[in-house]
């Protein structure tokens, strides 16, 4: 079996991006709205979130729990764990704000990834 420490570092890497991007959202350092590109912090979510379950799906070698005879990801369960807090606690902040329509792009970017992941890995097993 390959090795996965590309993967593994690539994760650890893209998450302290990820923990820089949040961590300026709450200090208010990251622009608030952008009238040029709609919607940019809905895509970005996506994106963003759904890039760190594709990096830890494929770091966590397609671990998956089994509930109810069904495999789940277990990346795709930590990501939306750490997404669904963060998103809860940005309602304590008063710079941030809970949005549900981004907490969706969230877990539609998990979902999407993942399966991304999957197959990428498939394919180069």
């Amino acid at each position: 079996m390959k090795s996965n420490r590309f993967w593994v570092m690539a994760f650890w890497f893209y998450l302290g991006i990820l923990m820089t991007i949040i961590i300026s959202a709450y200090m208010k350092i990251l622009p608030v709205k952008n009238s040029v590109i709609p919607f940019y912090d809905t895509i970005g979510h996506f994106i963003l979130i759904g890039i760190g379950a594709f990096l830890s799906h494929l770091a966590l070698k397609k671990r998956a729990i089994i509930f109810f005879s069904i495999p789940i990801p277990l990346a795709a369960i930590l990501v939306s764990l750490f997404t669904v807090t963060e998103e809860f606690l940005q309602k304590f902040s008063p710079n941030r704000t809970f949005d549900l329509v981004d907490l969706t792009a969230d877990l539609c970017g998990i979902v999407l990834f993942t399966w991304l992941a999957q197959k990428k890995s498939l394919k180069n097993s």
